[in-house]
């Protein structure tokens, strides 16, 4: 994949089920971007909401960003009330603005076949 300075490629794996390819971009939110890849790797576990949302709590917490509500399948965004990263698996509504961050590019059936407690892992490619 190529580098450049608005997108950052990162994998985001799934301990013994596989990975799946995402791309972030910057300009979607700046502060909140870069405070996400400061961070990585980010390690930790799968939170479902419903069938419809992949969450990782990732403490990270910055202000809303150019929140929005409304999200596409494959959509990362970071939730500024409790700090997590989530995975939209189908288009989704949300009750509270979040940070629009980036998209999956690969492997979007990986994360649907996730459980609540499997470990992930977020990292730079």
């Amino acid at each position: 994949m190529e580098q450049s300075a608005s997108k950052i490629d990162v994998k985001i794996i799934l301990v013994g089920k596989g990975e799946s390819k995402a791309e972030i971009f910057r300009h979607f939110a700046p502060i909140t971007v870069n405070t996400i890849t400061n961070k990585m790797p980010i390690l930790g576990r799968v939170n479902r909401l419903n069938n419809n949302t992949v969450c990782i709590l990732a403490q990270i917490f910055v202000r809303t960003e150019k929140g929005r509500t409304k999200f596409t399948q494959g959509d990362i965004a970071l939730l500024p009330l409790n700090g997590s990263i989530c995975i939209f698996l189908k288009d989704s509504t949300s009750i509270r603005p979040m940070n629009l961050i980036g998209k999956i590019v690969s492997n979007l059936e990986i994360l649907e076949n996730s459980g609540r407690g499997d470990a992930i892992t977020i990292k730079k490619v």
